[in-house]
């Protein structure tokens, strides 16, 4: 149930459901009752460890206020009734992510997910190979990029990055598991390259790079956390000072225009309106496609329909505001902290998915959107933000008492 989930949100052959020129969010029946009957067996999942769900929302509050709000959100935005569609969406989502959490641990939720890519992976490359008119972009600005099972290259990009981020925390025993965790690299590593999706090239090999100085300068040179962070976000601020300084030379580098294909225009504009609405924003979902008249005008000016913002920050900005920012950004230094704790406790692969993941969410989201989206990667995200809890599989006693303590261990 749970991998059969985590296909469908991955958003492979969704376009052999939908009709042409529909969308996702168009609200296309067949789709919709899919992810009614995933919703509904994720519910049961929930249902049946009740405790550790519930204990999980104590712990958690930044998530499910963030959630609520996006739930709520429809009383102020232009299309109620849309917004609210779109937030019980993401809500199901989210409650994916909690129930991969509850019911598997993390060294479970590797092997489901490596599975789940490693089909989307053959798939994808029997698609290019048997039927290139499908699995190879036809599209003037992409011309003959792999798309695999995705009616885009970004969403074949996106989960081939993840599948190898995956495999390379997988634990292997056997030969026979080695061979196939070897094969899954390379047939991942191949489409990801073909479908030239760049942003997530650039947040793989960036949380690859990251895992590396960090797991040396924490077992070699002994160097404390705290120092290891601000080295880290110093590196990410001279990159980013590097590219505003000499755009044109980085992206071109990288084989992109200096505009980072469209996208810092997009970005121009979104800025434009977030000052309209600074506190709640649009209502979750609420500004493009149509939701507000203020997207008609981005898209004329674009001369495209614009989907998101191209970047998840700015996306939650539009959307929730700062409020919104303000819980999306808590929740996430929440999971980060947890991370680099559940690192320092063990050594091992698995002990440091949630660090290299929450690194891969957070460099992807500066030319995507995933944060608080119905997508997998989002359901990834709170799945180990809440396994990396320490106490989520304590006693029941434990529990409580951890409970009781929530308020001053939060601010300290």
């Amino acid at each position: 149930m749970l991998g059969g989930c985590a296909f469908i949100l991955t958003k492979a052959l969704l376009s052999m459901v939908l009709g042409p020129g529909e969308t996702p969010t168009d609200g296309n029946p067949v789709w919709k009752l899919i992810l009614a009957l995933s919703y509904l067996s994720v519910a049961g999942i929930l249902v049946a460890h009740h405790r550790e769900a519930f204990f999980a929302v104590r712990r958690n509050w930044f998530l499910f206020a963030l959630v609520l709000l996006a739930l709520v959100s429809c009383l102020w935005a232009e299309m109620p009734t849309l917004v609210l569609r779109r937030g019980i969406a993401v809500f199901g989502t989210t409650l994916f992510g909690v129930a991969l959490a509850v019911r598997l641990s993390l060294e479970e939720q590797l092997r489901l997910m490596s599975w789940v890519f490693r089909i989307i992976a053959v798939l994808s490359l029997a698609c290019i190979v048997l039927a290139p008119s499908y699995g190879i972009s036809d599209w003037v600005e992409h011309q003959g990029e792999w798309r695999g099972i995705f009616d885009h290259k970004n969403g074949l990009g996106s989960v081939m990055a993840l599948s190898i981020l995956v495999e390379w925390h997988l634990p292997t025993q056997t030969r026979f598991s080695v061979a196939l965790n070897r094969l899954a690299l390379v047939l991942s590593a191949v489409l990801l390259i073909f479908s030239s999706s760049m942003t997530p090239m650039i947040a793989l090999a960036a949380s690859l790079l990251f895992l590396q100085i960090y797991k040396f300068a924490m077992q070699r040179l002994r160097i404390p956390v705290y120092a290891i962070i601000l080295a880290t976000l110093l590196m990410i601020a001279s990159g980013a000072t590097m590219l505003f300084i000499d755009s044109e030379r980085v992206t071109s580098a990288l084989g992109r225009t200096s505009d980072l294909t469209g996208r810092t225009e997009i970005w121009g504009r979104v800025m434009s309106y977030i000052p309209e609405r600074p506190v709640l924003g649009y209502g979750y979902s609420g500004f493009w496609y149509g939701a507000s008249s203020k997207s008609l005008t981005v898209d004329q000016v674009m001369g495209t329909r614009i989907m998101y913002s191209h970047n998840g920050y700015l996306e939650i900005l539009l959307t929730l505001g700062a409020v919104g920012l303000l819980l999306a950004l808590g929740f996430l230094a929440t999971g980060i902290k947890r991370a680099f704790d559940l690192s320092e406790r063990r050594q091992s692969s698995v002990s440091l998915w949630p660090l290299a993941f929450l690194f891969f969410l957070t460099v992807h989201n500066i030319g995507e959107c995933t944060i608080l989206l119905q997508d997998l990667e989002w359901a990834l995200c709170v799945a180990t933000i809440v396994s990396a809890d320490a106490t989520l599989f304590a006693t029941e006693d434990e529990q409580e008492e951890e409970f009781l303590l929530l308020p001053s261990e939060e601010f300290t």
